[in-house]
């Protein structure tokens, strides 16, 4: 019989065999990627984990490799930001005191043993130990996932923002898109979404 990885009695292999570290980032957008380096800088072991391939978020999206852009920084506001912690990120990876998972997606965090207060309680209870479950892109291009297991004292959640478009009339029509769809069009895509526009 097999079990989850959520599930108590994880066997050995899994969850339990993954190294503790002091704190995972999930998300590596600017705040995230912010708080891990500035984190591991401060001496703790971080794990990074994002659905990106690259770090940046929405906020600093790359365009497609295939695009060969010849200036990406100049689709972005304060560009020189992102590449002084992408460097900091660079380095702290190649020290081992951060550890940068692209391509996971987590899908859940729970405490490593579920609190129990008996009655009455003799001692405050010891800190949780948290499990971050993902699904990591093989990078087959097949659409193949593996699950991970980040195992960490801290979690900080740096998911970012999206956009809530509401609807309106006339909403669906070609060429009406959100702020957020305009950019993800210049920025992944090199793709202008028009060449009059009408901020509304």
């Amino acid at each position: 019989m097999t079990t989850s990885p959520s599930e108590h009695g994880t066997p050995p292999g899994s969850a339990r065999d993954e190294p503790l570290r002091d704190l995972a980032v999930v998300g590596a957008g600017p705040a995230g990627l912010a708080a891990a380096v500035t984190a591991a800088g401060l001496g703790l072991d971080v794990t990074l984990l994002d659905a990106g391939e690259r770090p940046g978020g929405q906020y600093y999206r790359h365009p497609a490799p295939g695009l060969r852009a010849a200036r990406p920084q100049a689709l972005h506001h304060h560009w020189h930001v992102f590449a002084r912690l992408e460097r900091r990120l660079r380095a702290h990876t190649a020290t081992g005191r951060l550890r940068h998972l692209p391509g996971h997606h987590v899908w859940t965090v729970l405490p490593e043993h579920p609190t129990e207060t008996p009655q009455p309680a003799p001692a405050p209870a010891p800190a949780p130990v948290w499990r971050l479950h993902a699904v990591a892109d093989e990078g087959t291009g097949a659409g193949g996932e593996s699950p991970v297991t980040v195992r960490a004292r801290t979690v900080l959640l740096a998911t970012g923002a999206y956009e809530r478009q509401l609807p309106f009339p006339g909403w669906t029509l070609p060429g009406v898109v959100g702020a957020g769809g305009a950019q993800a069009m210049l920025k992944s895509g090199l793709v202008l979404p028009g060449r009059r526009t009408v901020v509304a």
